[in-house]
């Protein structure tokens, strides 16, 4: 018989979610009950859910989310919650008590993790002192800090960037390279851009920003994976990596994947999986230096937005992740190595309570 799970999704409105809510109902050991939450009454994922729920924003409110997710799960008999957002999952960690006093699952990893790795400088110290490669990073807190170090990272020969310790979504990224003619902004939605150390400082004063609690390091023109992890324990479970094909090295979005299952790259992140004493799911951004070996550039908590493009390409992150809470039978699936990646629009089936509704 299959096993009955009611379940939370939050951030039911990203791109890419019925890719991710595909793969959660893809499976013939479980029937998902699936309760979508999301802070856009429109949100891309609504109708794809048996229930939805309007919530307020995590990070803003987040006592008030926290309520609203206590009662919906009280409403609903809920078993399970996975956090699709930063912000959801550091709520849900940091109020985990209430969840276990119901007896509800959580995909939200240990506290300890999630503080390392929304600090860049502290994540990369910490690899330093475990001994698993971090490359040259520095502290810096002001342009000029930066000034000091551009012998130390052969500039002007190689580029550097500098990026905030606890930004997130390429916010305030900038790359340092001495061929370019004038500031270039890389999104237009965001302050983040490239130029040459000059530039960056002119700019910087014009808008009179500080480099207050930046990281300074090379910039890696190798590719960028981005990696799905699942682990248990501190041992890593499951993997796929995912070569980043883009244009812009800041998008903060997927346009592309290949598949790239680096021996390497799992090694490397088997043992970060072990000195974070990873519980769940995690997202790895990983570069490769000039000598081929991986370094972390940035950690998440959970599985990243676009981990239904491992699901499209034979491995589901995402139904194992259901396995591992709930103790059920593992299964080993192969991911085709070389597939590539793109997000698509497409038609996707509803439940019929939702016929009627429209987005």
């Amino acid at each position: 018989m299959k096993k009955k799970i009611t379940m939370i999704l939050t951030c039911v409105g990203g791109r890419l979610i019925f890719d991710i809510i595909k793969a959660f109902r893809d499976a013939d050991d479980y029937n998902l009950n699936i309760v979508g939450v999301d802070l856009n009454k429109d949100a891309h994922g609504r109708l794809l859910c048996d229930n939805f729920y309007l919530v307020p924003p995590a990070e803003k409110e987040p006592k008030k989310w926290i309520s609203e997710i206590l009662k919906i799960a009280d409403r609903e008999n809920v078993d399970l919650i996975i956090p699709l957002s930063d912000g959801e999952s550091i709520q849900i960690s940091e109020n985990l008590k209430l969840f276990d006093n119901k007896k509800i699952k959580t995909s939200a990893n240990n506290l300890n993790f999630i503080k390392l790795i929304s600090d860049k400088y502290l994540m990369m110290s910490f690899l330093k002192k475990n001994k698993v490669n971090s490359g040259t990073f520095s502290k810096v807190d002001d342009i000029s800090d930066v000034r000091t170090l551009l012998e130390e990272y052969n500039y002007p020969k190689k580029k550097f960037v500098l990026k905030p310790r606890y930004g997130r979504g390429s916010r305030g990224v900038l790359i340092c390279d001495n061929s370019k003619l004038s500031f270039e902004t890389l999104l237009e939605d965001r302050f983040c851009g490239s130029g040459s150390f000059e530039q960056i400082d002119k700019k910087l004063t014009s808008l009179n920003y500080k480099l207050d609690n930046y990281l300074m390091m090379p910039f890696y023109k190798n590719i960028i994976c981005d990696v799905d992890c699942l682990s248990k324990n501190g041992k890593q479970v499951d993997i796929a990596i995912r070569e980043r094909q883009l244009k812009n090295p800041l998008m903060p979005t997927s346009t592309g994947h290949k598949i790239r299952m680096d021996n390497d790259i799992k090694d490397y992140v088997r043992s970060l999986c072990k000195i974070f004493k990873i519980n769940g799911p995690s997202d790895f951004d990983i570069v490769k230096d000039d000598n081929g070996n991986p370094i972390l550039l940035d950690a998440g908590s959970r599985f990243s937005g676009s981990v239904g493009g491992s699901f499209t390409a034979g491995k589901n992150m995402l139904s194992q992740l259901i396995r591992v809470l709930f103790d059920l039978p593992l299964k080993t699936t192969e991911i085709r190595d070389g597939c590539v990646l793109r997000p698509y629009i497409t038609m996707a089936e509803i439940p019929k309570k939702n016929e009627k509704d429209f987005l």
